[in-house]
């Protein structure tokens, strides 16, 4: 592992910035008079689409290991979960690489949008803010933004001055079934340089759950007798005798005295029924033997099947979430010089994080005998360095230029117990430029320029995937007009992203991707997305609007490249280097309330996907053991509805209470869903195909939930609590046969805190943050892991938090 920092590149762009500082401010300004002077425009700023911030104290009593828990409490919004140590936002149904996250605002290098095992780098624990972007943004972020956005702030580069010197704060924590962590963040100045430097430290060795770690489906011989797929899910092995029924109809042939003399002639004789009287000839049958008036040649033949014994296939321990151990840490530092018209700094950031995925144990690997049944582990790291810019120029139009550019380097390496056997590594470079603007005081708007490149190295003797390369740019415009109480948006992109498989020494397994990847090693597309809305407010406390998206994603390149086993997913997974983008129509409807103390929002949202690209069932294997699966496209539909009410009391002498209700469910299915087609249309049969493999819902779809939750302040107190609701999933899709029923769970967190104040700058917080407080067992509908791992069981993390 590389472990060193890549100071060389940064000391290099640092000193080449320092003389655009001295053009855009080359004078001392010991007291800098802001006055008068709006807050710089931001292009996130302009997009008025639905979206809920996080702030610092919010996110005291919500963040968690990954950014999908610590964000799941938003309407619309599910922990796509793979494991404590690993989750997604997915927002209305969308995940991976339909769902942008960035880290200060530039995309992070997430190869967890291709492989659902690996960490996403980014520290909810560090963050001053997250905002949750649920409508598309595609027009700011690209095709990977078509379902929205997740952007972790953590002032890594500092565009103010701090109001002290010197400043920061300490966290200490750990109890039981909680990882035990140290935090820690310092910012100062030192004239007009301001600075940042933050770490975290988490550990833990396993976590508790609180009974099996596999679903009792698992261990249902009504479930799992008929049910191959779900065996393979479960990891499980089963020693299974298959008996033929008896049924005459499935015979072609029968012996003509049998027809004639009937059954007492057969008993007298000594004949059995089947061989002796029925049977079917590949050649033609001898003279006793005659057609059989029975046969039903479309009569698939009867078996029987008897367990005769179940066993798992790597060891499971009661009440312990199996290889759940995990280890993370991070460094920060960045510096800026803050200007009177701009500020230019830089920032580097190191992440270590070392985990098991729990539960999981390869069926079939080419790393060595005896290694099939061992627990998968992860080893990752990434070096990035950002450096930013703005630049507020004296001319009343353009409100400011900004830039931003990174470099990241990601290493993935998985193994197999300790044998490796897999690594996923990236190289990107990004940059994005952004002219803010007031042209008149009924507009503002933003044009902005994206520029992208990643190569992807894989290696070991089980990469699933060829390397590959991706270059991409796109241009943007965003604009927002006001008038009385009506506002407008129209907004517009058009980018180009380009893909190439490097094929030098890639084997590609047995399957679809094999017959293209040759001749179709490189694919490159053309995109446009563009979005308007309408919002309208016939009264201050009201508001109503209306909003369309039309949005394009390429496909990824392991959409287009795969041609292996997919450890992560437990699939054979396949792509199809043929494959189009995808096409995301949008309309959103939405109303808010803001009236005294009471505050209600309602969205409405449908989505038509044409081309939407899914992986696909086909119901065979490669005799490894994992299901094979391919990369498809089908129209697909998405809509749904969230609703959040929020009442304020003033308690007088008892302090401040908030109340919360919400509530939200989503449906995503095939537009198509034939009862039967023609084998000779292709289009149709695949249509067919689609339905009957992978069923009338997309398999793995967040449940519909509700929920409560209330919070109450009084002096240096805290006291926040949540009870949610998850429903048993009704509309279940197919994994070849129709997902099981995980039954529904209700989780109950809280949250209390005194905070002690020393004096204006100083205090000292004590907390207590229970999870799962009621310690059920619950397996989220949209998790991978589901038959395998459970939600940790009841856990509570006591700390000190010293601001100074």
């Amino acid at each position: 592992m590389n472990s060193a920092f890549p100071l060389r590149p940064l000391y290099c762009a640092f000193i080449l910035a320092l003389p655009a500082l001295a053009s855009a401010d080359d004078t001392q300004l010991p007291d800098i008079d802001v006055q008068g002077r709006s807050y710089p425009l931001r292009s996130e700023h302009i997009d008025n689409g639905t979206k809920t911030t996080l702030s610092e104290p919010e996110l005291q009593r919500t963040r968690a290991a990954s950014l999908g828990e610590t964000v799941q409490q938003v309407t619309g919004v599910h922990n796509h979960n793979f494991g404590p140590a690993g989750g997604l936002p997915q927002i209305r149904s969308l995940t991976g690489p339909r769902v942008y996250i960035s880290e200060n605002g530039l995309g992070v290098s997430d190869l967890s949008a291709i492989s659902g095992n690996l960490p996403t780098p980014v520290q909810p624990f560090l963050a001053d803010k997250i905002t949750v972007r649920k409508s598309s943004a595609a027009v700011l972020y690209g095709g990977n933004a078509v379902g929205g956005a997740v952007d972790v702030e953590t002032r890594l580069i500092p565009d103010t001055l701090p109001e002290r010197d010197f400043g920061g704060k300490v966290e200490i924590s750990g109890g039981d079934n909680t990882p035990n962590s140290q935090i820690f963040r310092l910012d100062g100045n030192v004239g007009n340089f301001a600075w940042h430097l933050d770490g975290q430290n988490s550990k833990i060795s396993s976590y508790r759950i609180p009974g099996d770690s596999k679903a009792g489906a698992c261990y249902n011989p009504d479930e799992i007798l008929f049910n191959s797929p779900l065996r393979g899910l479960c990891q499980v092995e089963a020693d299974i005798k298959e008996n033929e029924i008896f049924d005459k109809r499935n015979y072609q042939y029968v012996h003509k005295n049998y027809l004639i003399e009937g059954e007492a002639w057969r008993k007298s004789e000594g004949l059995a029924l089947k061989g002796d009287i029925y049977q079917n000839f590949s050649k033609r049958p001898p003279s006793w033997f005659t057609q059989n008036p029975d046969y039903d040649p479309a009569l698939p033949p009867q078996i029987s099947r008897k367990l005769k014994s179940l066993q798992d296939a790597a060891p499971v321990e009661y009440g312990k979430l199996t290889n759940s151990h995990m280890h993370l840490q991070s460094l920060s530092a960045g510096v800026s010089y803050i200007g009177e018209r701009g500020h230019v700094g830089i920032g580097l950031s190191r992440y270590l994080n070392r985990y098991g995925v729990p539960g999981y144990a390869s069926l079939a690997t080419r790393s060595g005998d005896g290694n099939g049944i061992q627990p998968v582990n992860i080893d990752a790291d990434q070096t990035r360095w950002q450096a930013e810019g703005l630049y507020r120029p004296q001319v009343s139009w353009l409100d400011n230029i900004r830039f931003r550019i990174a470099h990241t380097d990601a290493n993935n390496r998985e193994y197999l117990g300790r044998h490796f056997v897999n690594s996923l590594n990236s190289q990107s470079q990004q940059a994005r430029v952004e002219f803010n603007h007031r042209p008149a005081a009924f507009m503002q708007g933003t044009l902005g320029l994206d520029w992208r490149h990643r190569r992807i190295d894989s290696s070991g003797p089980d990469r699933y995937m060829p390397d590959t390369k991706t270059r991409e740019y796109a241009l943007f415009a965003l604009e927002k007009f006001r008038w009385q109480n009506w506002e407008a948006e129209l907004g517009w992109r058009h980018g180009r992203v380009k893909h190439q498989a490097l094929l030098d020494g890639y084997q590609p397994g047995r399957g679809l991707t094999e017959g293209y990847l040759k001749d179709l090693n490189q694919r490159e597309y053309s995109l446009n997305s563009q979005q308007a809305a309408l919002k309208w407010s016939p009264f201050e406390i009201a508001s109503f609007g209306i909003r369309y998206n039309r949005s394009q994603r390429a496909p990824e390149v392991n959409e287009l490249f795969a041609s292996n086993r997919h450890f992560a997913i437990l699939t054979n997974e396949h792509g199809d280097p043929r494959l189009n983008p995808e096409t995301a129509s949008t309309w959103e409807f939405g109303g808010e309330l803001n009236w005294r103390q009471t505050q209600l929002r309602a969205n409405y949202y449908h989505t038509d996907f044409k081309d939407y690209i899914y992986l696909g069932q086909t119901g065979t294997s490669k005799g490894d053991g994992l299901p094979y699966k391919e990369w498809r496209q089908g129209d697909t539909r998405i809509h749904g509805i969230e609703l959040e009410w929020k009442q304020y009391f003033d308690l007088g002498k008892y302090g401040l209470l908030e109340t919360r209700l919400f509530a939200d469910w989503v449906k995503n299915r095939p537009v198509d869903q034939p009862s039967n087609a023609d084998p000779r249309d292709p289009e149709a049969w695949k249509r067919y195909l689609r339905y009957q493999r992978d069923g009338a819902y997309m398999p793995g779809l967040p449940t519909t939930r509700y929920g409560i939750g209330l919070s109450w302040q009084k002096s240096g107190w805290q006291l926040a609590t949540s009870l949610t609701r998850y429903t048993a999933q009704r509309h279940r899709g197919k994994v070849i046969n129709e997902e099981v029923d995980l039954g529904g769970y209700n989780l109950w967190d809280a949250y209390l805190g005194y905070t002690h104040h020393f004096n204006e700058h100083r205090s000292l917080e004590w907390f207590l943050d229970a999870r799962n407080l009621g310690n059920v067992e619950a397996r989220p509908h949209n998790s991978t892991l589901k038959y395998l791992a459970p939600l940790p069981g009841r856990s509570l993390r006591a700390g000190l938090r010293f601001t100074f």
